[in-house]
């Protein structure tokens, strides 16, 4: 996308307002740029539906380097407390967020899309935890279901102390976690070289 300075923010701004009023479906491009007083001429090859929300969705990425991690802490700790920045940063659109994700649960083509995105947002959150190391692509894999079935359980928060969403995401995490230390213990009866391997291929959260 090309758009000028400032135009991107202004359209995403009125898009997630519309998007807290009503079906994100039933929202017209053409809505949109009325409603920060642009034409459509105006979004012509710069900007679409898709485009926005691939947008918020990078805005919340980067929201998971918003705050440094703790170097003394474990990365299963790393990756609860960078993913929960994500969460946080959400939360001030929760109407919309929840809008514009039911219709692309609604629509196989746009789910795929959607867990498309979100294997890149567990790739910045393992690189924001100082998790990137060479097993980056399957831990992110691993990662980017656990963020599914966080973001389920945010969606059902009733208040406002993502007390569902860090049950969901922390017994995740762990059992993760535990499930790659079992496998570490099973690979200590191998000879050394298949120790090894097996060490850095059971490596998790």
């Amino acid at each position: 996308m090309t758009l000028a300075t400032g135009r991107m923010d202004v359209a995403l701004d009125a898009a997630l307002t519309l998007a807290a009023e009503k079906p994100w479906n039933s929202i017209s491009l053409a809505e949109i740029a009325r409603a920060c007083n642009k034409t459509l001429s105006d979004f012509y090859g710069e900007i679409d539906k898709q485009g926005l929300v691939e947008e918020l969705d990078r805005r919340l990425d980067k929201a998971c380097s918003a705050e440094p991690v703790d170097p003394e802490g474990s990365p299963r700790e790393r990756v609860f407390d960078v993913a929960m920045l994500r969460f946080e940063a959400m939360e001030p659109n929760r109407a919309a967020i929840l809008s514009i994700r039911k219709s692309w649960m609604q629509d196989p083509l746009r789910r795929l899309a959607a867990a498309k995105r979100r294997l890149d947002t567990a790739k910045w959150i393992l690189t924001c935890a100082e998790e990137d190391g060479p097993l980056l692509g399957p831990r992110a894999a691993i990662l980017s279901g656990i963020l599914f079935r966080a973001e389920e359980a945010w969606t059902k928060e009733t208040g406002t102390d993502f007390s569902q969403t860090m049950s969901q995401l922390d017994r995740d995490l762990r059992q993760v976690s535990e499930f790659a230390d079992r496998m570490k213990n099973f690979g200590s009866n191998f000879p050394k070289s298949a120790k090894k391997e097996a060490a850095d291929d059971s490596a998790a959260f």
